[in-house]
């Protein structure tokens, strides 16, 4: 299955969060392998602890332990399972400590409770407390107990007042974000333990930038569907920022275009597939398209569509006329392929694009790239990754066919 949205990607607005407690005990079974000594560490009765495996064995939908004479031992699905827990406590756990930098307090974050992250993240991603408690489905009054509980717990405001009433304070926003990551590790172990089955199937939500490169996504895409049927892939096409943010949240796994992380972005990182020339194209059957060679000269007489300000594709453009007495007519300003397309299939209209970002309409003869020589480096172009980021079995299917795309692509 394929989704492809022209807006931020939803596809996860709720995160789901197990009970952190259930957790914390498999966490402690598994690593004591035994149920006694896990009920004195976690000061439970073992009733208590085998009902609360029972129950995160019931969520999992298969067994996680193997119940011996001499003591509990993890079963595959169940060693997988833990590895994903052991990154969501961790992820959690310094959330919370970093709320307090040097204090070295850990007690504050066994105290949270899976409502109340999951209160947290729906008041992030919601325009009012009503709204927020809508999504949770509890009442507003159960909501506002849960937020200050949890800001109690963390010992820290996380919410201010506002004309439009209580919103997350900055704090508030920070910690909503990395406890919406630590939660992406429970929803993909679901997947991971699927695979123990043979079964490649789970998501991937990629982010593609304007002008990335449809022919390279869309093969890729095709590639992983046709080998992997259950595999779903959602595609959200967003500017840089907005999707920069979309990737720091979790709401998307990975971003697919040109490379430009800003330097304060550390909990990123970018891997370079291909480097993408830039080319001028114009309309099929163009006057400028039969030209041996083309020269800065000739593009003057014609009207030009040029991309935002502070993009890649704007320096250059007002770069290539800055020796010239004069600059070409602006009739159009937009970074929108479709609507490029669509102008300068009416018009003799040129524009500044890199290669790879038309190579769809190139091999179907729908424009025509002149023959001009760019003194331009092109500009590199591949994935941007959360640093921490463990993919599933079906995510990693899916980077490694990019990858093995993008080597292929002509230059």
């Amino acid at each position: 299955m394929v989704t492809v949205s022209d807006e931020e990607s939803g596809v996860s607005e709720i995160f789901s969060v197990p009970n952190i407690r259930h957790l914390r005990i498999m966490e402690s079974v598994a690593r004591n392998a035994s149920i006694s000594r896990a009920a004195i560490e976690v000061s439970l009765s073992q009733p208590a602890v085998t009902q609360a495996i029972a129950k995160m064995e019931a969520s999992v939908g298969r067994p996680l332990f193997d119940r011996a004479a001499n003591g509990s031992y993890l079963t595959a699905a169940g060693d997988v399972f833990l590895h994903r827990v052991k990154r969501f406590l961790d992820q959690s756990d310094r959330a919370i400590r970093d709320l307090h930098p040097g204090d070295g307090d850990r007690a504050s974050a066994r105290h949270i409770t899976s409502t109340q992250i999951r209160c947290l993240l729906s008041i992030a991603r919601s325009t009012s407390f009503s709204q927020a408690a809508r999504t949770v489905g509890i009442s507003t009054a159960s909501l506002h107990r849960a937020a200050r509980e949890m800001e109690a717990n963390v010992r820290k405001p996380l919410y201010k007042s506002s004309k439009y009433g209580l919103t997350l304070t900055s704090e508030g926003a920070e910690l909503a974000r990395k406890l919406g990551l630590a939660t992406r590790e429970i929803e993909a172990a679901e997947d991971d333990i699927r695979y123990l089955d043979g079964v490649e199937s789970g998501k991937i939500v990629i982010g593609a930038l304007p002008m990335s490169g449809a022919y390279l996504i869309g093969a890729t895409i095709a590639d992983l569907t046709s080998q992997f049927p259950e595999a779903r892939v959602y595609v959200t096409n967003s500017p840089y920022g907005v999707l920069l943010n979309s990737l720091r949240t979790g709401a998307i796994d990975i971003i697919f275009g040109v490379l430009r992380r800003p330097e304060w972005a550390v909990d990123l990182e970018e891997e370079a597939l291909f480097s993408d020339p830039y080319c001028i194209i114009g309309r099929a059957g163009h006057p400028l398209a039969s030209q041996a060679a083309v020269s800065t000269s000739d593009l003057l007489d014609y009207e030009w569509i040029i991309p935002g300000a502070g993009t890649p594709r704007r320096r250059q453009y007002d770069a290539l006329f800055d020796d010239m007495h004069r600059r070409p007519r602006i009739t159009l300003e937009t970074s929108s392929l479709s609507t490029i397309r669509s102008v300068i299939a009416c018009s003799d209209r040129l524009t500044l694009v890199n290669r790879h970002e038309v190579e769809t309409e190139e091999r179907l003869k729908l424009l025509s790239v002149l023959h001009w020589t760019s003194n331009f480096p092109p500009l590199a172009k591949g994935i941007t990754t959360r640093s921490n980021w463990l993919p599933t079995p079906i995510q990693q299917r899916f980077m490694n066919l990019l990858r093995m795309r993008a080597g292929q692509a002509p230059v």
